[in-house]
């Protein structure tokens, strides 16, 4: 599918006189200046953010103070306490957070997840009333309950303490709960109330949050370290040595859900995952941590744990777990310390993990062979498709389908014995509005609920090929040329011999990648191909020599093997979008190709 390519615009004057004054390569200051970072003092505080400097105090959290309070008087107290979180690695992260500090503390505490398959997202009322009725006293969220006004009147119908710590943007009116602990909040008249509520007025003396875009874990971390604070030291003081080994191990945690929830790596995030990264694994890490390394590839004084690990090797298992409806397997992990229960917990989340993808390879393979029987894969502006189809792994297939067709998917996954509803996941484009599309829908739905990219969906099987029509039309109508087609980001276009072993690395200092911080993208023009080649087991790979004047560096491009039949007979210079590495075992400048375009000299 033919890429749009979008150059970022960048004031070369003013990327010079950055590159003096902060003293970095041209290269760097032109790709920080055309992302936005315009300043000799932004630059810096970019490149030197650290968890000392950007990681706030949690008492500046709107409610942070209240929920921890709380809790220390429910320990004091010694009533039961339950932590309730989501089935992500975000939520179990900020459990496995809550419920160790809890338990530092001589708390009665436990933990609650979900099931992803028969629960489904979110704070239950059936399970606050079971909860109460085992005796627990105080049920503190994590990553969830921020729409749960329902369920806040349950939990206060059956005598339970209802705290909330979420960061999911809060409607204007909020769940009746004892304290709610969220970065959108905002301070009026001592109280934590929503933007949502507030006037023009109002909102100008409001105290705000500084940085309102944490992830669930890391509202969890707040909480902790408040706790820590409020029992050893005081508001404002410096953790004492007997809270700070817990928090360190805290900070990887926290860490790792900030990673898998792709909230943006800026500000407190950024500093989050590039500090919090290196206390995950550590001589002192608990035995099931230690465990979930050593079945995810990791090799001692080898393996970097950066936010690419933790992605692709940390995140998948423990999310394995809440998708096939075990996510109390990741929590019990997290926490244990008995290195042979913990070895046997990582195994069996390995298999899960293994039990996933091939999960997922064969929906895939089934989804697409849909689309190309049933529907005109070039032009139809959308695909609703249908299957038996385990619904924890929807979600994962429907987004990579968006990469390779590129408009909006809905797979829907059936009940074999037809008994109940069929249960969908929804991906959209960049720039479409999927939400806004399926209101038009509504009619022929159960229920369904997300936002602009990504929705969930639950329908009865005899309103689907209705719900097809509308939804493809509603697209159709909709959807403008330029959100059908591939966009590909460049942050500049540049020799290749600009890119030298030194430079690379100082590009790739600029990490942790993701969510607001892509991994920079470039484009070199007039490039001849030499020595291609497919490579790899199953030869999916492509391999080639890209030469431009007298410079000649490796490119790869993964699953492109298609890329040989058009490249080899190619003699004409052509331009090429990649991104750039070190390669591990040579140490040489490696390019990853993400696309290339025929030119005339």
């Amino acid at each position: 599918m033919s890429k749009r390519w979008i150059i970022r615009q960048s004031d070369n004057e003013l990327a010079r006189s950055i590159s003096i004054s902060a003293r970095i390569s041209d290269l760097i200051a032109v790709l920080l200046t055309a992302r936005g970072i315009k300043t000799c003092e932004a630059v810096q505080a970019f490149l030197n953010t650290n968890l000392k400097k950007h990681l706030r105090d949690p008492f500046l959290l709107p409610g942070c103070r209240e929920v921890a309070e709380h809790l220390l008087d429910a320990v004091n107290r010694k009533q039961k306490i339950v932590v309730y979180g989501d089935y992500d690695v975000d939520g179990i992260t900020g459990i496995v957070i809550l419920r160790q500090t809890l338990k530092d503390l001589g708390a009665d505490v436990d933990y609650y997840v979900p099931s992803r398959l028969d629960e489904g997202y979110g704070l239950h009322s059936e399970a606050v009333v079971k909860l109460a009725q085992s005796g627990v006293a105080v049920i503190v969220t994590v990553d969830c309950g921020i729409a749960s006004i329902a369920e806040a009147k349950t939990a206060t119908e059956h005598g339970i303490k209802l705290l909330i710590t979420d960061h999911h943007t809060p409607g204007a009116e909020l769940p009746n709960a004892a304290a709610i602990a969220h970065p959108q909040l905002v301070r009026l008249s001592g109280k934590c109330v929503s933007v949502q509520s507030l006037t023009a007025k109002e909102m100008e003396v409001a105290e705000k949050y500084p940085f309102p875009l944490l992830c669930g874990s890391a509202v969890a971390l707040k909480v902790a370290w408040a706790l820590g604070q409020l029992t050893f030291d005081g508001p404002g003081k410096p953790v004492s040595p007997q809270f700070r080994e817990r928090l360190t191990e805290m900070l990887g945690l926290a860490a790792l859900g900030t990673v898998a929830d792709a909230v943006p790596l800026q500000d407190e995030n950024r500093a989050l995952v590039r500090g919090g990264l290196q206390y995950l694994y550590s001589p002192k890490s608990s035995a099931g941590l230690k465990q979930l390394f050593a079945v995810s590839k990791y090799v001692e004084g080898k393996t970097r744990v950066d936010a690419e690990y933790a992605a692709f090797q940390l995140v998948p298992r423990l999310n394995a777990a809440g998708r096939l409806g075990q996510a109390g397997l990741a929590v019990e992990l997290l926490i244990g310390n008995n290195p042979k229960r913990a070895a046997e917990l990582a195994k069996e989340i390995n298999e899960l993990n293994e039990s996933r993808k091939m999960l997922e390879k064969r929906i895939a393979k089934e989804a697409e062979q849909q689309i190309h029987e049933q529907f005109d894969a070039v032009h139809d502006p959308a695909f609703v498709l249908v299957g038996d189809w385990h619904r924890g792994v929807i979600g994962i297939v429907a987004s990579r389908l968006v990469e390779r067709f590129h408009r909006p998917i809905v797979l829907l996954g059936k009940d074999k014995m037809g008994n109940v509803p069929a249960v969908g996941s929804a991906r959209s484009v960049t720039g479409f509005n999927l939400y806004a599309a399926l209101e038009t829908c509504r009619q022929f739905l159960l229920r369904f609920g997300g936002h602009e990219a990504a929705a969930g969906l639950t329908i009865e099987e005899t309103k689907i090929d209705s719900f097809r029509t509308a939804f493809c039309n509603t697209v159709a109508k909709r959807i403008t040329e330029e959100e059908r087609t591939v966009s590909l980001l460049i942050d500049g276009i540049f020799p290749l011999g600009a890119f030298t072993p030194s430079t690379v690395k100082q590009i790739l200092s600029l990490a942790p990648f993701g969510s607001a911080n892509p991994s920079p993208i470039f484009a070199a023009e007039k490039v001849f191909v030499q020595n291609v080649k497919t490579m790899g087991k199953d030869k999916s790979h492509f391999a080639a020599e890209f030469c431009q004047n007298s410079v000649t560096l490796r490119g790869i491009a993964f699953s492109r093997k298609n890329w040989l039949e058009e490249m080899q007979p190619y003699h004409e210079p052509m331009d090429i979008a990649f991104k750039v590495r070190i390669n591990d075992f040579n140490q040489q400048v490696e390019l990853d190709i993400l696309d290339w375009k025929r030119v005339t000299v």
